[in-house]
């Protein structure tokens, strides 16, 4: 049977899927860009299923393993336990697979070969890649891993890039057309479960857009105050002025609006939120019997969630979700909601991140968030990220979007938001130590430098540069049109005539200044030095006068035409050093950091040496920092559980700990500790020699509790022992297992260095900190 919609889905397929479809049947890549919850997965599954009708392997990559481990069970539901394989750093599940899951870093990583296999075995019979989420370009820390994935892709590779709404979708069409290949955009704005924008306060619901999409003009006098209004401490204006979540909650209740995503922008927020909501019947009494089986059974098989404080509020249909609670905890809320058991999740953003949760409604409790630049307003892009969790295709009719009314923000800016376009992508394409090691290993320096500047940021750059490149042509165009010279008879030199009479000018007052010094009784002396100047005068004037443009009738339009062309010369020179300053920028700091290699040893030339072999297998914030401190030899002297410890702080960048009592390490830590912060001011005095900005960061911070943890300390033990979110502790524990892992597989690790972290991974993997799939 032939391969088409028809035969393969059972529900009609929307215009811009059988768009995309079409364009992937002649053997294109394509961009989807559409709303949350539009259906861009029918088109990565008709990618599946194409691959596996041609006898042809297929990826699927997505931004976090949470998503990667329910895409893997989704597809194993569809595709069958035997097609379908998941892919990370540390687990190799039927990785040879007709689909493989993994997240877009292993994607990456798979193209540079290194630990994870020879890249002709990797990408083997592979013709379709899916890279899910794709507006993850723009996460700050991470944005780089999918502008890598697409300039190194064999373009023999179709690419399926599916991204929420974005504004420059065209841009970034155009760009993977010119880098990858043969490439088309398709663009959707139609939701199948509509939304409705609403606003809270005064303890009602009110209409946040008019039928017509405009703002409720309503609601500016209801509750346009000014912030001078107000006096006393901001906290606690908000506090005693903000709707409570109870109300809110009710309110939805009672007009059928639940199940309910609450987003708030702090953990403790979540916490307090959910504190104040308790009370309010959710639940009839089959949802309560059915709740308390689930969450039996959850627990029994997770024993670190039988004393949970948060059980209570769990029963009576309400959770937190952020990243501070526990993983187990965290899977079973995402369970229990996708089974309609829970009626609302207090969550931060991160819920909008791509977790498989929609709710008939999403409300929002803040229009603006503190950052690390400080209060700021919500984005469009985010607004849209979290309204986009309303609507359940299939189950609801339409999706609500609740924005709560806030003290100190402005009803109208509530309701721009509900009506801003997307924001566009942006680069964060950043070069570093691991990807030159990696890409000198393949390519000439040559070569690397064309793979840098097929970046997204470069094209970005040069559609930037687009109007100065324009100017730069257009005073060619002038300087050829100006070459042509006015002189009527002999060609002049009316630069070099002016310099003649200019330096005319200078000896005349340099005579005049002669002739005031000479005193007045005495006018006869200096005569030999005056005569003198006055020779060198009129033989300047006389060279000055045999010049063609002495005298010549168009020498003021001619002086005119020469100023012009002089001005437009250094315009030109201008617009080109800006030009190669602006263009050459990636190109520039790949090269500072291979000097800083060479000058370490870890590139002979143009080549890595066995230390760059070694580095390039290396995953992190500096991979030249995390490799000299394992050859340092310090690491080397210690017992796997105080090695566990101070590999913690290489992947630990919190400040919390010059506030915060933290768990006791061993001196011996201690000592490693000091050697290690050597090590960093050593390479960060190198970085600042060549201008680079590399993280260099290491914090103490958990150390204890890993120490604690690897010596066999009870998860019990280990809550007790710190101030810190469980979540965060899990998170600590499992880097230090993936570095740990790291140093295992990398070439000419030190033996008793790699003996040491097999130890150590053994002593941590374990209970929460284990991963399962």
């Amino acid at each position: 049977m032939q391969l088409s919609p028809d035969n393969f889905f059972s529900f009609k397929l929307d215009d811009f899927q059988l768009q995309a479809i079409e364009h992937l049947e002649e053997g294109k890549s394509v961009v989807v860009s559409s709303p949350t919850g539009s259906g861009k997965t029918v088109i990565a599954e008709y990618a599946v299923e194409m691959a596996l009708a041609a006898n042809k392997r297929c990826f699927y990559t997505t931004p976090l393993k949470a998503l990667s481990n329910q895409k893997l069970y989704d597809f194993r539901q569809k595709f069958g336990d035997d097609k379908v394989g998941l892919l990370t750093g540390d687990v190799s599940i039927n990785r040879d697979a007709a689909v493989v899951v993994m997240t877009t870093e292993v994607f990456r990583n798979m193209l540079y070969g290194t630990a994870l296999g020879d890249i002709d075995r990797n990408l083997r019979n592979v013709s379709f890649v899916i890279l899910d989420e794709c507006h993850y370009m723009n996460d700050a820390q991470r944005g780089t891993v999918w502008e890598e994935s697409i300039i190194y892709a064999p373009k023999d590779i179709q690419l399926v890039a599916l991204s929420a709404t974005i504004a420059n979708a065209q841009e970034l069409t155009q760009w993977i057309d010119e880098t990858h290949g043969p490439t088309e955009l398709v663009t959707s704005s139609f939701r199948p479960v509509p939304l409705r924008f609403y606003y809270f306060g005064a303890r009602h619901l009110y209409p946040l857009l008019t039928p017509g999409h405009g703002m409720n003009k309503s609601l500016k006098d209801t509750f346009g105050r000014s912030k001078k209004t107000f006096r006393g401490n901001r906290r606690s204006i908000i506090a005693s002025m903000s709707p409570r979540p109870g109300d809110i909650l009710a309110t939805m209740a009672s007009r059928n609006m639940l199940p309910a995503i609450y987003f708030l922008f702090s953990r403790r927020g979540c916490e307090e939120a959910m504190t104040k909501a308790r009370g309010i019947p959710l639940l009839n009494h089959e949802e309560e019997a059915e709740l308390k089986i689930q969450v039996e059974h959850f627990v029994g098989d997770n024993p670190n969630l039988k004393n949970h404080p948060h059980l209570p509020y769990l029963f009576e249909g309400m959770s937190v979700h952020h990243a501070g609670m526990l993983p187990s905890w965290k899977a079973m809320v995402e369970k229990l909601f996708q089974k309609g058991l829970l009626k609302v999740v207090f969550a931060t953003e991160t819920l909008a991140a791509g977790i498989n949760m929609p709710a008939r409604t999403t409300v929002i409790s803040s229009i603006s968030k503190r950052d690390d630049e400080g209060h700021r307003q919500l984005t469009a892009s985010e607004f849209l990220q979290m309204s986009g969790r309303a609507g359940r295709r299939g189950m609801d009719e339409v999706g609500h979007v609740v924005v709560v009314n806030h003290p100190f923000e402005p009803v109208e800016d509530a309701g721009k938001l509900a009506q801003a376009p997307s924001d566009p992508l942006s680069s964060r394409f950043t070069p570093s130590y691991g990807m030159i090691l990696n890409l000198l290993q393949r390519h000439t320096i040559e070569e690397a430098q064309e793979l840098i500047e097929k970046s997204f940021g470069q094209f970005m750059v040069s559609q930037e540069l687009e109007p100065l490149y324009l100017q730069t042509l257009n005073i060619e165009r002038e300087l050829d049109r100006l070459a042509k010279p006015l002189c009527p008879g002999e060609l002049g030199d009316l630069p070099l005539y002016k310099k003649r009479l200019e330096a005319v000018h200078s000896k005349e007052k340099q005579l005049k200044l002669i002739q005031r010094g000479l005193p007045k009784e005495n006018k006869d002396a200096g005569g030999v030095a005056l005569a003198e100047v006055k020779t060198q005068i009129r033989e300047m004037l006389d060279l000055a006068n045999g010049m063609p443009c002495h005298g010549c009738p168009v020498q003021k339009p001619c002086s005119k035409q020469t100023e012009r062309i002089e001005h437009l010369r250094a315009r030109h020179k201008q617009i080109e050093k800006r030009i190669h300053w602006q263009s050459g920028r990636y190109w520039r700091t790949f090269e500072a950091l291979a000097n800083i290699l060479r000058i370490e040893g870890y590139i002979q030339g143009d080549t890595p040496t066995t230390l760059g072999l070694m580095a390039a297998t290396i995953r992190g914030t500096n991979e030249l920092f995390l490799t000299e401190v394992a050859l340092s030899g310090v690491l080397e002297t210690l017992r796997p559980p105080e090695l566990a410890g101070v590999i913690t702080a290489l992947v630990t960048e919190d400040d919390r700990v010059s506030n915060t009592i933290r768990a006791a390490t061993s001196p011996q830590v201690e000592i490693a500790l000091g050697q290690i912060l050597k090590t960093a001011k050593h390479v960060l005095r190198l970085q600042k020699e060549f201008e680079i900005e590399v993280p260099v960061s290491f914090s103490p911070v958990f150390s204890g509790l890993c120490q604690m943890w690897a010596e066999g300390s009870n998860w019990d033990e280990i809550r007790n022992a710190s101030p810190f979110d469980e979540g965060d502790i899990v998170r600590a524990l499992r880097r230090t297992l993936d570095l740990c892992r790291q140093f295992i597989r990398a070439p000419g690790m030190p033996e008793p260095l790699v003996a040491a972290c097999q130890k150590a991974e053994a002593l941590i993997a374990r209970d929460e900190v284990r991963e399962d799939f």
